[in-house]
């Protein structure tokens, strides 16, 4: 079976791509450039490289894209490439649209116009729920989409293109709203990850034993990405075309309490200062989901705890601080 990943360099990606080698699949991984291929490695050198092709390609240039397509005739297509930071989102609202929704867009125009009907996950983002998270309570798929920040909106336009493209040009197309997950590979411009670097880099002697954190109140359902591409595969597997599931394990933790295992694990006495320049502007308070549509449907179920979840982030970039070390 032929598998289609765009972004499979990418920190989910990449995870999802060794996923899929583990299960007997022929894996088509689209990078933007060879260069960024970092996180691939362990696959390219694995036991099933011989079953991992990427292929260089731009999500915005539609006609090489719908020759891609048409030459790998893919069984699956799961979508991950975007512009995935809410920061960034706000400094270039303009960029972020281009790649999350004409990209989308871009990628559906190519299944649509080629030979065959894979059955295509798209991937979006609890993010796109926005101001439904305030009503309180987990968060489920009939909350109507109310997004506060442009990765936000950005996702939820794109949920639209497919949903059309479902509806119009009858493509197979299952759409996910992943909710905030972290683990190895995940970079540092994001709160968990920035936290265990930070910590590494005060292990390593290269800064004060001080981190420099934003919000430590807000919560989020957090989950491990290796559950989350799990939850990937499954969907895409037995869910209904049309539909669209939550992922997300089903219980809120804190910044805070997730810096506090971060330390524990580290085993190191640090001071912790608030920045007000780390602060989101319309930040959640909380961003909680139910995902047993999800499992009603799959029977997916996390299976990695957060203390295993945060000792392989921190492992993760332990070593590499170390590289940068002997670099």
């Amino acid at each position: 079976m032929r598998a289609f990943v765009t972004g499979a360099a990418g920190f989910v990606g990449s995870h999802l791509t060794e996923l899929l080698l583990d299960r007997g699949r022929e894996v088509f991984g689209l990078i933007l450039d060879p260069r960024d291929a970092g996180n691939l490695t362990d696959a390219l050198a694995g036991a099933h490289a011989s079953h991992l092709h990427l292929v260089e390609g731009d999500l915005l240039e539609a006609s090489s894209l719908a020759g891609v397509v048409r030459e790998i005739r893919p069984d699956e297509v799961y979508h991950l490439a975007a512009q995935p930071s809410v920061r960034q989102s706000t400094a270039d609202p303009a960029g972020t649209f281009r790649i999350n929704v004409l990209g989308t867009q871009g990628l559906l125009e190519a299944v649509r116009e080629a030979s065959g009907r894979p059955r295509v996950l798209y991937v979006g983002s609890a993010e796109a729920y926005g101001e439904s998270a305030r009503l309180g309570g987990p968060l489920t798929e009939e909350r109507p989409l109310l997004p506060v920040t442009p990765y936000g909106s950005s996702k939820a336009a794109a949920e639209q293109v497919a949903c059309r493209y479902g509806a119009e040009h009858g493509l197979a197309v299952v759409r996910v709203r992943p909710f905030p997950h972290t683990g190895p590979r995940h970079a540092p411009n994001f709160v968990y990850p920035d936290l265990a670097r930070q910590l590494c880099e005060v292990r390593a002697g290269r800064c004060p034993p001080r981190l420099l954190v934003g919000d430590l109140e807000v919560r989020r359902d957090l989950s491990d990405v290796r559950d989350v591409v799990a939850a990937h595969v499954l969907a895409l597997e037995r869910g209904e075309p049309g539909a669209v599931y939550n992922i997300c394990c089903g219980r809120t933790t804190s910044v805070r309490e997730v810096l506090d295992l971060l330390i524990g694990l580290s085993g190191l006495t640090v001071e912790v200062a608030v920045q007000t320049d780390r602060m989101r502007s319309h930040e959640l308070g909380v961003l909680s989901g139910n995902a047993q549509a999800l499992r009603a449907r799959t029977g997916w179920v996390p299976q990695i705890s957060l203390e295993t979840t945060l000792r392989d982030l921190l492992s993760y970039w332990q070593a590499r601080c170390g590289a940068m070390e002997r670099g």
